[in-house]
Parts: C-alpha cells; sequence; structure tokens
C-alpha cells in the first residue's frame, strides 16, 4: 500500500492538534471555566438605615486620630480633674467640626480639646440634641456629610 506524503502530513497534522486539545483538556481539569458576573455584597447595617457605620466610623477615627495632639489617657486625665470623678469611656470625635475627645464620666460627658487638652464644656449624658452654642476647639476640620444634604454632627 503506497501512502501518499500528503495524507501523512495531514495525519500528523491531526495527531499534533489532537495532543494539543488534550493537554489544554487536562490542565485545565478542575478549573471552571463558568464566568461569574459579580454580585454586589449586601452592605452590613446595624438597623438605623446607614450601612457601614462601623467601617466609616473607623476610618473617620484614625483620620482624627492624626490631626489629635494629645492621647486618650491624657484626654481621661484632664476630664476626670476638672470633673472629679472616674472617667467610664473616652472617644475621640468631631463635634460640629472641631476635634474633641468626649469623655464619659458618670452621667456628664465632657469635652475635652484634643489640640490642646482644655476642658470645653460637659454636657449631661441626656442633653442629646440641645442646640447649644459651644466654644471651639484648636482643631477644626470639615463636617462629615452623609449624602441627605445635611452635615453629620455625630460624626465620629
Amino acid at each position: 500500500m503506497n501512502i501518499s506524503p500528503k495524507y501523512l502530513a495531514i495525519a500528523a497534522v491531526g495527531i499534533l492538534g489532537l495532543a494539543g486539545f488534550s493537554s489544554l483538556a487536562y490542565a485545565n481539569q478542575g478549573q471552571s471555566n463558568t464566568i461569574v458576573a459579580p454580585q454586589k455584597i449586601a452592605e452590613a447595617s446595624d438597623g438605623d438605615g446607614e450601612t457601614n457605620d462601623d467601617a466609616q466610623d473607623k476610618q473617620e477615627s484614625a483620620k482624627l486620630q492624626t490631626l489629635a495632639k494629645i492621647t486618650p489617657e491624657q484626654a481621661r486625665q484632664f476630664a476626670e480633674a476638672n470633673q472629679g470623678g472616674k472617667a467610664s469611656n473616652v472617644k475621640l470625635e468631631n463635634e460640629d467640626g472641631n476635634v474633641v475627645y468626649a469623655v464619659a464620666i458618670g452621667q456628664k460627658e465632657v469635652k475635652v480639646d484634643a489640640g490642646n487638652g482644655q476642658v470645653l464644656y460637659t454636657e449631661s449624658a441626656n442633653s442629646e440634641g440641645s442646640e447649644v452654642k459651644h466654644p471651639n476647639s484648636s482643631i477644626r476640620v470639615a463636617e462629615v456629610s452623609d449624602g441627605d444634604g445635611e452635615t453629620n454632627d455625630d460624626a465620629t
């Protein structure tokens, strides 16, 4: 039987092509060829209608921390000396554009200037929302807007 070189070349190309496809199939074994469209992951909410409160709070707190000139412990000491009590909590806040430490002592919240440690004012824990003009701190920042046209006065 006489096989023409033309048929041998076609057979060789076919065998090489088949070998190439089988090696690709073997290499992709265990890998899915299905393309998955990206899905939006539901944002966590604490039930107040705002999402990612904790992440935003941490980001804002980190930004404020770089501006503060005194430590939380120093703010605690200044507030305790001013009020004569023991602090239970210290938190760095953006209070109406003022960088302050809010120090909880009993039923009071003492606002301490994060720049110089001066006690700016004291308010009772249940006086939230009152529109009293308070002294400014030595460190001022832009107030944070949450997109509803109002500034977020209690951003931390």
